[in-house]
């Protein structure tokens, strides 16, 4: 809790230095879980609805900085292979936890209504759950939407991400096996990716 706390108020500077023109935008849409292979077996993450809310930063006439946060509710299961009779199949409920700080760039000129962007952002992957130790990974995202204003205050935020949580050497995701005593180490970490669509809200002038 104390980590998600300061990521929040590093997260709120930009915010605190530009006071004008600020967008909040609340989304929701569907996340794609993807899958992470193991020695051992190989984990499955559910696909599942997501949520979320993005503060956007004019720092230039055609881009933004971007302050993200991604939640999906879901469940993982792992499937162990042939060659390990001893290990059984596991179901957990889990949250993937997107904090992420990054970049809008706008296509067109500002006053376009229509307003095509790409987008990209660093920051943490966090995967919470009852039954297992919690994960922290570094992640990126890279994406491409549309802002639609329907009037100067108002607007619809569209858009496709990719979502890829990290792992390097020495680091690994867990996903215990109760009493066997074997831990599952795998350095590739879950594919991911979502569709969102977003109210937009902007304030100040």
């Amino acid at each position: 809790m104390k980590k998600i706390k300061l990521l929040f108020l590093i997260a709120l500077l930009p915010v605190m230095v530009y006071s004008q023109g600020v967008e909040i935008v609340p989304f929701g849409g569907y996340m794609f879980g993807g899958s992470v292979k193991y020695y051992e077996g190989k984990t499955n993450i559910q696909d599942g609805a997501n949520y979320g809310v993005s503060l956007l930063v004019p720092v230039e006439t055609i881009m933004d900085v971007e302050i993200n946060y991604t939640r999906m509710d879901s469940k993982a299961s792992f499937s162990p292979y042939a060659g390990y009779p001893l290990l059984e199949y596991r179901e957990t409920t889990l949250g993937t936890n997107y904090f992420q700080i990054g970049a809008i760039k706008k296509i067109m000129p500002p006053g376009s209504k229509v307003q095509p962007f790409g987008s990209f952002s660093l920051g943490a992957t966090w995967f919470s759950s009852s039954d297992m130790s919690d994960v922290w990974r570094f992640s990126v995202t890279a994406g491409l939407g549309v802002k639609i204003m329907v009037s100067e205050r108002v607007g619809i935020m569209l858009r496709g991400r990719l979502m890829m949580p990290m792992n390097f050497a020495g680091a690994s995701f867990y996903f215990g096996t109760g009493g066997s005593g074997l831990s599952m180490n795998s350095y590739i970490s879950p594919f991911q990716g979502d569709f969102n669509g977003g109210l937009i809200f902007k304030l100040g002038d």
